[in-house]
């Protein structure tokens, strides 16, 4: 044998010709022409100081010395796949996770369907809760998903990716003690307010003025609690389609109310559409929603 260091692409073509028993169908496998192959063949060759194989009529058989280099270049390409494997997986493990901001009751949508757009999207995420619009272009957030009103200065790519029905729900075991089985009258009910409001039309105006009816118990800032509350049975709330439709231990105090439907936007700053990690989660965001669109509006209500 020769003097000189083994050329990986040598071995790999070596490797390549060896499995398909041809110059022809090596080049078609790996879209390389017959020279390129034959030239790293004969590179190989040069520093192994023997031939690797047999030109026979139709094929190319392993010579005693290619059946020896077979053997241990099998070895070289799994150590190269496990290093690129450890290579890739400690790129993950050190990248930044994308930041996403949404207002509480958003949040808690994409928490419970988390890992699903983790596995779809091939990135860590952070979940972070804000009403308010976080800076995209100091980075405060790499994804904001936000409600009816989007801002109209800076550069912010904006589109709109669902819409949220609410509606009122109760607890059965608040219910069914009173007779009343969610399609009745709200009179005299207990109801679990919205922080109060600051302006007019609003959740919480709306939602006073249906409480009106009956007696105004407390007051709750975070959808997650008016939820646990309504579930604990301390009287009526306004919850999102998604959440209340799910919880068997609720029912639903008719359909969702139009008036207060919202419509989701996702937004990100125009420098951030060329990141990769960042679009792959946009794009999973999006498609999550896309098919919990029917459970987000609250048409699946009562559907198997």
């Amino acid at each position: 044998m020769t003097t000189g260091e083994p050329n990986w692409d040598d071995i790999r073509i070596f490797l390549a010709v060896a499995r398909a028993g041809s110059l022809t169908e090596a080049a078609r496998r790996l879209g390389l022409s017959q020279p390129t192959i034959g030239r790293h063949l004969r590179s190989l060759e040069h520093l192994a100081g023997a031939r690797l194989f047999d030109r026979l009529p139709n094929r190319l058989e392993l010579t005693a010395r290619g059946r020896a280099l077979l053997q241990a270049a099998g070895g070289m390409e799994e150590g190269a796949g496990a290093l690129l494997r450890e290579l890739h997986q400690a790129a993950a493990a050190e990248a930044e996770p994308v930041q996403v901001t949404a207002t509480s009751s958003v949040s808690l949508f994409l928490t419970t369907h988390l890992q699903a757009l983790l596995a779809e999207s091939g990135q860590a995420i952070a979940i972070g809760t804000s009403r308010t619009r976080a800076n995209l272009a100091r980075r405060e957030a790499d994804i904001a998903l936000r409600m009816r009103r989007v801002p109209q200065e800076g550069d912010l790519a904006a589109r709109r990716i669902g819409r949220i029905g609410f509606a009122l729900y109760a607890a059965r075991a608040y219910l069914e003690p009173r007779g009343l089985a969610g399609d009745g009258s709200l009179a005299g009910l207990d109801f679990i307010g919205l922080p109060e409001p600051e302006r007019t039309p609003s959740q919480s105006a709306w939602f006073d003025a249906m409480a009106a009816q009956g007696i105004l118990r407390c007051r709750l800032g975070e959808v997650y609690l008016r939820h646990r509350a309504a579930a604990d049975g301390l009287g009526v709330a306004l919850l999102p389609c998604f959440l209340g439709d799910a919880d068997d231990r609720l029912l639903r105090l008719g359909d969702p109310v139009p008036e207060l439907a919202e419509d989701i936007y996702l937004m990100l700053h125009g420098d951030l559409r060329r990141d990769a990690a960042v679009r792959a989660v946009a794009e999973a965001v999006a498609a999550l929603f896309r098919r919990q669109r029917r459970a987000l509006s609250g048409e699946a209500w009562g559907l198997s």
